[in-house]
């Protein structure tokens, strides 16, 4: 490959803050209200012009399950309340039985989940933020890490400004592909994703149903066009795309695309609409850190140093898992913490933490974790995980299985014929 020599020139410094969350999607998003309640001040730098990530930009518009498919709610705090945030100015399918913040629900009806309206989430967003006065630049770039040994003293970013530096004390790297990680010379993982595209349409039967019903959300189709990570796709002529070269971006790009192109040229009619598209790559595992600890996959194990309780939130009944605070942190670089996506969890660990409320819960972990190290002068190494643990669990976060659930849930897990 051919190469240039940059020109040495000084960055100015655009700002200085405690916290510095890079990617502003539902992890991120969770980490930077978790710092800012904690009380330090917090900058979120996002790529796009949008809160939310995945499920907004992505159109990944399912709030999946925060319980565990038999009537036991999982995750609370931050992937709890996040949900009714979605929700907040939009439409919802929750169920009633699990609205106010129940924690069982005997033969629940349906799942702690809910649909929600992508612009209503994403100014929810918006108002969450200035709520909790974390400072949020849009339209930014992460380029690099400032790195000084092993500690990391803030972050290059483009924007219509230039090149500007960002200096902080900790950082949280919640860029789903693990970019402050990798580049600050973490040792990671990467894997290839299937292509895969959601979007909204409408045609006059399904919006006659739903004016019939009184119900908007019956009134659109979500389609799926591409592969889907529960059937076998060997047989499939669409390759597996690494999403973490721009060679692979644009690739998933054209192929996403001319996926819905293929859609619309079948369905040419005057009665049919594609009212929507995402407009970031669906992509749902790129590269995740191999961190100080990986989490174990032995359902309903106590782990001394968990920040709560995860489940496959596709599975029902779900086997509930403990993820380890050393599974958020590299064993070396002293003040990121991952959130999101790229925690350390590799081949169905990694299937699971990417789901929006483990998401929503790890980010939570890395704000307070980071908060807690600024105020106690320590860096993420040597936290006080009980003082972190407390502190999630003050906020609702489920942080071990008690004797009493645990039993329970073996017992209808072990019964259960899809186990």
């Amino acid at each position: 490959m051919r190469t240039i020599i940059e020109e040495r020139r000084e960055i100015p410094v655009a700002c200085e803050t405690d916290v510095l969350v890079i990617g502003g999607g539902i992890a991120g998003v969770a980490a930077a209200v978790a710092a800012s309640r904690n009380g330090v001040g917090v900058t979120l730098i996002e790529k796009s012009i949008v809160l939310g990530g995945l499920a907004t930009l992505g159109h990944v518009c399912i709030y999946l399950p925060l319980d565990d498919g038999i009537g036991h709610k999982i995750y609370g705090g931050l992937a709890e309340e996040l949900l009714y945030t979605s929700i907040k100015y939009g439409f919802n399918n929750l169920p009633e039985c699990w609205r106010h913040g129940r924690k069982y629900v005997e033969n629940p009806p349906g799942r702690y989940k809910t649909h929600f309206n992508i612009p209503s989430c994403v100014v929810a967003l918006d108002e969450l933020m200035e709520q909790e006065n974390v400072n949020v630049v849009f339209d930014t770039c992460f380029c690099a890490p400032i790195m000084e040994g092993d500690t990391c003293r803030g972050v290059i970013v483009e924007n219509k400004s230039g090149r500007t530096a960002y200096l902080a004390k900790m950082v949280v790297d919640a860029s789903g592909d693990a970019d402050v990680f990798y580049r600050a010379g973490a040792k990671c993982e990467t894997q290839k994703n299937i292509v895969s595209h959601w979007g909204f349409e409408l045609d006059f039967d399904t919006m006659k149903k739903g004016m019939d019903a009184g119900d908007i959300l019956k009134a659109l189709n979500l389609r799926w066009l591409g592969l889907r990570p529960d059937r076998d796709n060997k047989g499939s002529d669409l390759p597996m795309i690494d999403g973490t070269t721009s060679a692979g971006v644009n690739e998933y790009i054209r192929i996403s695309r001319s996926l819905a192109r293929e859609h619309l040229k079948k369905n040419q009619r005057p009665d049919y609409t594609m009212l929507t598209m995402p407009f970031m790559p669906q992509f749902r595992m790129t590269r995740r850190i191999i961190g100080k600890e990986e989490m174990p996959l032995v359902p309903g194990e106590h782990l001394e140093h968990s920040i709560g309780c995860v489940i496959h939130s596709l599975e029902a009944p779900a086997a509930v898992y403990e993820f380890p605070y050393e599974g958020l942190i590299d064993s070396r670089i002293t003040n990121i913490a991952a959130a999101g996506r790229i925690v350390s969890a590799g081949g169905r660990g990694w299937e699971i933490m990417r789901f929006i409320p483990a998401c929503a819960l790890t980010g939570q972990a890395a704000g307070t974790a980071a908060a807690l190290a600024i105020k106690t002068g320590r860096n993420l190494q040597n936290l006080d995980v009980a003082a972190l643990q407390q502190n999630l669990e003050a906020t609702g976060v489920m942080i071990h299985m008690d004797e009493e659930l645990r039993n329970n849930h073996r017992a209808k897990i072990n019964s259960s014929p899809n186990h």
